[in-house]
């Protein structure tokens, strides 16, 4: 019985405010029309000659007293949750962490959801808060991986091949004949076209010159391309949609979230196929590459230190352009990464020109 009564009485403090408020005065007036009948019957019973003028008063006097004392503590308890509110707001705005509103058993549906709703924008606001605290380390060290890489990349291809053509410079200073003489010099010629070959592929990673002239989908092909040389991985590339050039920024960033998912791939999936999708429907251009491979989970990835920051930075790069980044990943199911934006109306692009180049799938 007590249980029952406890619930009930948990479901009653739980109505809306505006029926807690009506029914206060429904019982204030009905509690009023009750009382002051007896009273009235009462008092002209007892005093049949009398005007009964200071009855009037009695009941105006009380009954504006009742009415505001029982409104204003239904007021003040209703309101509870709006306080708790106020007072998390305050903490906030002192910069106190993981401040969190617990509305209390006063709080009606439309209070939760609004101290539901602020306890979720406080949590965004704290994981930004983390996330921007981290981002210069992790810009850092990103760019410190990529001088790495560059460095090895020149120091292992491009410098040993011009350490060869010292080598072989010497040599031909030493040739006896022309014939040597001729010889030399063919190998002089290959090594030199070699070496070109490795700088200008370490430029073109670094800014593919295809982008610039052709557009977002011949260079995204290009890339697919690269990979296939590879032999390891099998990578597919179709397009559709495009018949104009996007914006240079939008392009530019689909283009290096499409370069790092791959690498990403060829380096860490196990994958043996990836498939890259690029479509233009309406104002949503959507770019989707899914693998194979060994997948991940993405959560703890980020967690791990020096670890993820690709994945950061294809983030990075879509939020500069209004765009979102989606990840679909567990391990041993393989991994499908979605990068979203709302391009603007050709009209308003002054940037746009007729695009070269539409892969159908």
């Amino acid at each position: 019985m007590r249980s029952r009564l406890h619930r009930l009485r948990a479901k009653f403090l739980r109505i809306p405010l505006v029926h807690k408020i009506l029914i206060a005065n429904s019982a204030i007036v009905a509690g009023g029309a009750l009382l002051g009948t007896a009273i009235t019957v009462w008092h002209v019973t007892r005093f049949p000659d009398n005007q009964h003028l200071e009855l009037v008063a009695g009941f105006l006097i009380g009954g504006v007293v009742i009415s505001v004392a029982v409104n204003s503590w239904v007021l003040r308890l209703a309101l509870t949750p709006l306080d708790r509110l106020q007072s998390a707001v305050d903490q906030v705005r002192q910069g106190v962490p993981q401040v969190t509103v617990d509305p209390g058993p006063m709080s009606d549906e439309r209070f939760d959801r609004l101290a539901e709703t602020f306890n979720l924008m406080v949590a965004q606001h704290e994981e930004n808060a983390r996330r921007l605290q981290q981002l210069p380390r992790q810009i850092l060290q990103a760019q410190e991986e990529e001088r790495y890489r560059l460095a090895r990349e020149l120091h292992d291809e491009a410098a040993q091949a011009l350490t060869s053509l010292l080598v072989r410079l010497r040599l031909l200073e030493r040739a006896h004949t022309p014939e040597e003489a001729q010889r030399r010099v063919q190998e002089l010629r290959e090594l030199t076209a070699r070496a070109l070959e490795e700088v200008r592929r370490v430029a073109l990673d670094l800014r593919p010159t295809i982008l610039d002239d052709l557009g977002l989908a011949p260079a995204l092909e290009w890339r697919t391309d690269e990979i296939n040389q590879d032999g390891a991985l099998q990578a597919t590339f179709t397009a559709s949609g495009l018949r104009h050039r996007l914006p240079r920024d939008i392009e530019l960033a689909f283009y290096r979230v499409g370069q790092e998912a791959l690498s990403n791939v060829a380096r860490h999936a196990h994958a043996t196929h990836v498939a890259m999708t690029l479509t233009l429907v309406g104002d949503e251009l959507r770019l989707e590459i899914r693998d194979n491979g060994r997948g991940f989970d993405p959560h703890t990835l980020r967690a791990q230190p020096g670890r993820g920051l690709g994945l950061i930075g294809m983030q990075e790069r879509l939020a500069m352009i209004g765009g979102r980044l989606t990840i679909d990943s567990a391990p041993g199911k393989g991994t499908c990464i979605i990068a979203t934006v709302t391009v603007p109306p050709a009209l308003h692009c002054d940037q746009l020109a007729p695009h070269p180049l539409e892969t159908q799938p």
